[in-house]
């Protein structure tokens, strides 16, 4: 599968002061140096960040220290089903 993971938090220290409250977004070479909370996927065989041309990794910061990141990933899982229990209509 190919996704994109969004996820955001807090950090006040990255707070900044905004006379329009914009947002400013950087790429990854920020995101190298701040603190990202660990994310994994159970079950999951391999996934790899895309980097063609340049990594697909984003970080929004507002002006309140909220922020918003961005990566996108492709990845494989390992699911184990049962079919003996799967109905078909």
């Amino acid at each position: 599968m190919t996704l994109y993971l969004r996820h955001s938090w807090k950090d006040e220290r990255l707070a900044f002061l905004s006379r329009s409250n914009v947002s400013r977004t950087f790429g990854g070479c920020l995101v190298k140096k701040t603190w990202v909370p660990d994310v994994f996927f159970a079950h999951s065989k391999r996934f790899f960040i895309h980097d063609t041309t340049m990594e697909n990794i984003m970080i929004r910061v507002y002006p309140d220290g909220s922020i918003l990141y961005s990566v996108r990933i492709t990845g494989t899982a390992l699911y184990s089903i049962d079919f003996r229990t799967v109905h078909y209509n």
